[in-house]
């Protein structure tokens, strides 16, 4: 009885134990549906098992849109650029889809089967890297690199009404290995977990001005603007002026030398012939208008309450701002100079446009005076005289150059700042005066002389013609007497 009960036990078990290998066996055939991916598959990570077509299409989209949305940093000391994915047509390949779905289905019965339990207990990680534009990212790569071949570019101020001051990001001189950041890049848009990469640089050049040290230049501490004519030559030489001072840093104790800045105004640094003055007297020179932009930034200057170590007046005052207020250069010869007297570097820029030129001084708020101006302290004018000349060579009897009057005026400089301090300076100016000046092809007394002695001998000839006339009339008119006195004494005879 007992072998009979354990027989069927063993039977019972062994139906049972049967029954559970068919269907452990079949169960992957079961769970799966035929149109969803088989349970325990993960693509990069993601649950995507019991998806059907239309979700998993819906999921490659989402994931699409996410690429889509991401960017990646290329990254070179302070440079720092930013591609979009979507720009580079960054996309997970929808077509994979199909590929899910087959997954598991295709083989034999006894490999699907495998393929099947694995991934329900290991869980089938499927991976599917993104693809993207490699043209697309070719075409990037050389605007970068065109971007950056050029000579670094300073950063430019950014100059508000208030008065404060923030610049630009500078831009280097970078060489770089174009086909490996093609492969960098390209690298790092198929991991999915790169958000970086660093531009294999091979030659650079950086601005001169850094982030630490633009962060000094924050205030306007003075601004002075004057306008001019539409002389096409001279405008070109303000322009050439202005750019050549424009971005000069003074630090704290140097001299800024404006003839240093610019240099010679020559023809092969394109300056042109425009009107100069040259004793006294304005002639065709090469640089013609440069002393206005001096002169602008004399005035700057003086409103940021620096010291001017250098400043000749013109020859006479400019029209283009008050008297005394003038600044002119002459390379080799006179020059305008300042000395950065703060505790701060100042930044020295300039704008040319059509009709106007303007200078600015830009330094630290600390250093900004809560008052600056420029006075007239006096003006007088001083007469001019009147001069003849004999020129034989003169075709003209007579030429004028008109003079004019001279003027001495001087100016005060006066800044104050917030903590008491108070800066004054005088400039004194003295324009000649300038005579007019007559000149004759003969001396002016001796043809005066010579005019009254022709007119004097005319004179005379022509009274010797009448006294001779009159001489001739009376005597017809004595002859004519005379023969009628001759007929009245004839006295007739008779027979």
């Amino acid at each position: 009885m007992r072998e009979a009960d354990m027989y069927k036990t063993v039977k019972v078990f062994g139906g049972i134990f049967v029954s559970a290998a068919v269907l452990a066996g079949a169960a992957p055939f079961v769970w799966a549906g035929k149109d969803t991916v088989i349970p325990g598959v993960r693509l990069n990570g993601t649950a995507v098992g019991g998806m059907g077509k239309v979700r998993l299409e819906e999921f490659f989209q989402e994931k699409n849109e996410e690429l889509a949305a991401k960017k990646l940093a290329l990254n070179h000391g302070a440079v720092h650029e930013e591609w979009l994915y979507k720009d580079l047509n960054v996309h997970f390949d929808k077509s994979r889809a199909d590929e899910l779905l087959r997954l598991g289905k295709t083989g034999n019965l006894l490999s699907d089967w495998i393929t099947r339990w694995k991934a329900v207990i290991c869980g089938d990680v499927v991976g599917v890297v993104p693809l993207y534009d490699r043209e697309a990212l070719c075409t990037k790569v050389n605007e970068l690199a065109v971007k950056y071949g050029q000579m670094p570019k300073e950063a430019m101020p950014v100059i508000k009404d208030d008065g404060t001051v923030e610049f630009t990001e500078g831009v280097p001189y970078l060489v770089f290995d174009r086909p490996k950041l093609v492969e960098i890049v390209g690298n790092a848009l198929v991991s999915e977990d790169t958000d970086a990469v660093e531009i294999p640089v091979t030659e650079e050049k950086m601005p001169m001005l850094t982030k630490e040290r633009l962060k000094n230049f924050n205030t306007v501490l003075g601004v002075y603007t004057t306008n001019f004519g539409e002389s096409p030559n001279r405008s070109r030489n303000i322009e050439l002026a202005a750019e050549a001072i424009r971005g000069s840093v003074v630090d704290p104790g140097t001299v800024f030398s404006y003839n240093d800045a610019t240099g010679e105004r020559s023809p092969d640094k394109g300056y042109l012939e425009a009107p100069v003055i040259v004793n006294g007297k304005p002639q065709p020179g090469y640089g013609g208008g440069v002393c206005q932009v001096s002169t602008t930034l004399f005035n700057a200057v003086l409103l940021s309450g620096m010291e001017v170590t250098e400043r000749s007046p013109h020859f006479s005052p400019a029209s283009y701002v008050p008297i005394g207020q003038d600044a002119t250069v002459s390379y080799g010869d006179l020059d305008f100079q300042f000395i950065n007297n703060f505790k701060n570097p100042v930044y020295v820029y300039t704008k040319y446009e059509p009709g106007a030129v303007t200078c600015w001084i830009i330094g630290a708020r600390e250093d900004k005076p809560e008052e600056s101006r420029v006075l007239l302290e006096y003006s007088g004018t001083i007469g001019f005289n009147t001069q003849e000349k004999v020129d034989p060579v003169q075709t003209e009897e007579k030429t004028v150059e008109y003079g004019h009057e001279g003027y001495n005026a001087g100016i005060l400089q006066y800044a104050r700042w917030a903590d008491g301090r108070v800066y004054e300076r005088s400039f004194p100016s003295y324009y000649d005066p300038a005579d007019t000046v007559i000149t004759y092809n003969k001396d002016p007394k001796k043809a005066e002389a010579e005019k009254k002695a022709a007119a004097e001998k005319k004179a005379k000839e022509v009274k010797e013609r009448q006294d001779a006339g009159r001489k001739t009339t009376e005597k017809n008119k004595r002859d004519k007497e005379n023969k009628e006195e001759q007929k009245a004494v004839i006295i007739p005879l008779g027979n």
